[in-house]
């Protein structure tokens, strides 16, 4: 076996259904004895090939559900050794065994996406992990659409200091749909609705869930111990507290610590230059003007294209005496998944991006539940996702994106999220390139809270 060291890899175990270790996304990330043999072990069966096979379907044992969670952390963590164990179904005391066998081969972060209803299945279990606080268990809170608090889940619900809980979080940072929450038991809200992961057939598929928030933090708290080898579940556990805390003014609503918007920050945010607009501003007199930071994610969005979009939006806003104000713009290279629309990846970029003003965001798609070619984020649809505050997002496949964009700041303006009905208004439900009409009562209502929040200066 390989030992502890400052340049050993970090081992992470998984205690799912097991993973389907043909795969070679899988088995290049496996942990191997000295031997060149798959450290892992199959608890249901008692053999050391713990392969994806699960009978069963439930809340939390679904078909096949362990080549799904390990393969989203080994994404997200790929220099990691995987160390899969296939969990003990028919006994399971043997938790105890496999608390144990994880410790003996070096294995500092446990992640456990499964539980069930009956605290006596998870004695042996609370024994073990009570037994090797150097070891970090990280568990589901469920898919019950329950408050655990009230209707406890096991091992969530365990009184651990090694273990942190975890949920899945939806786009307005709160329990997705049919997860588990708990101001006392759940620690952490994560994204982990439809993000990618591999099926046991190799396929990519989309995944939701609270198992899925699993595998994110898990990988997160390993590349936090790759880069401090020293640090012991405590310090993990403190590091975490120390950076989202204080993430989302909402998330202590539903659970204990915060909203760790994304869990793959960190990676570098490059801005480049992105040639100047030459925009034509009508003459008003005592005209409102509107500045605009905008941030360019893609580079099918052309220099003529994004040019066009703003000067219609702002010819547009014009009937509102809504003129441009000072416009700067930058392309972003960064990692992919920053390229496209979701609340949590969207803190990562506009942080770095460090706008001022109104920001138009030029993205590639948006990984949204409710998924929408152009979308506007106001001061009223912000409170739980503040970085999102006075955005306007276009996606590559937006038809007529000067007028798209001129809805969609209007929305955000007039801090107004209100659809009107008339086929020649600017804000009905669905843009046409035809309708570009503000009312008086619309121009009047945009002045004044565009004034008010400070995004619009006379």
């Amino acid at each position: 076996l390989k030992h502890p060291g400052d340049n050993a890899p970090v081992r992470v175990g998984m205690v799912d259904s097991g993973v389907n270790y043909r795969l070679p996304e899988i088995n290049r990330r496996l942990a191997r004895d000295s031997d060149g043999q798959l450290v892992g072990y199959d608890f249901w069966d008692m053999d050391e090939l713990p392969y994806d096979a699960h009978p069963v379907n439930s809340g939390f044992f679904l078909q096949r559900h362990g080549t799904r969670t390990a393969s989203l952390l080994l994404r997200e963590a790929p220099a990691i050794e995987l160390v899969p164990y296939r969990y003990p179904r028919p006994d399971m005391s043997r938790m105890q065994a496999l608390v144990e066998h994880a410790a003996d081969n070096q294995v500092t972060i446990l992640g456990m996406p499964l539980g069930s209803n009956r605290q006596e299945d998870w004695g042996s279990f609370q024994h073990a992990a009570s037994a090797h606080p150097q070891i970090l268990f990280i568990v589901s809170a469920g898919n019950d659409g329950r408050d655990i608090d009230d209707r406890p889940v096991y091992p969530a619900s365990l009184d651990l200091a090694n273990i942190i809980v975890v949920t899945s979080a939806d786009d307005f940072v709160q329990p997705a749909e049919r997860t588990n929450w708990g101001r006392i038991s759940v620690d952490y809200l994560v994204p982990a609705e439809r993000v990618s992961a591999l099926d046991y057939s190799g396929s990519e598929t989309r995944v939701s869930g609270s198992s899925y928030a699993v595998s994110r933090l898990t990988a997160l708290a390993a590349r936090l111990k790759m880069e401090r080898p020293g640090w012991k579940a405590a310090d993990i556990t403190r590091e975490l507290l120390n950076r989202y805390g204080d993430s989302s003014p909402g998330a202590r609503n539903w659970v204990s610590s915060g909203y760790i918007a994304d869990p793959l920050a960190g990676a570098a945010v490059i801005k480049r230059r992105f040639p100047g607009l030459e925009l034509a501003s009508p003459q008003i007199d005592n005209g409102f003007r509107l500045p605009l930071d905008i941030l360019v994610l893609d580079s099918r969005w052309s220099h003529q294209r994004v040019e066009q979009a703003v000067q219609q939006a702002y010819e547009i806003l014009a009937q509102c005496s809504i003129i441009a104000g000072e416009v700067s713009i930058q392309a972003i290279e960064a990692a992919d998944y920053l390229r496209d629309l979701s609340t949590g990846s969207a803190h990562t970029l506009l942080e770095a991006a460090g706008a001022n003003n109104t920001t138009v965001v030029f993205a590639r798609d948006t990984r949204m539940q409710a998924a929408f070619d152009g979308e506007a984020f106001g001061l009223g649809n912000t409170r739980m996702r503040p970085w999102l505050a006075s955005s306007v997002w276009l996606m590559l496949g937006v038809d007529d994106p000067g007028v798209a964009l001129a809805h969609e700041l209007y929305h955000v303006i007039a801090n107004s999220g209100e659809h009107v009905v008339g086929v020649a208004n600017l804000m009905q439900g669905r843009t046409r390139p035809e309708s570009h009409r503000l009312t008086p009562d619309q121009c009047r209502l945009a002045q004044a809270n565009g004034v008010a929040n400070r995004l619009l200066h006379e």
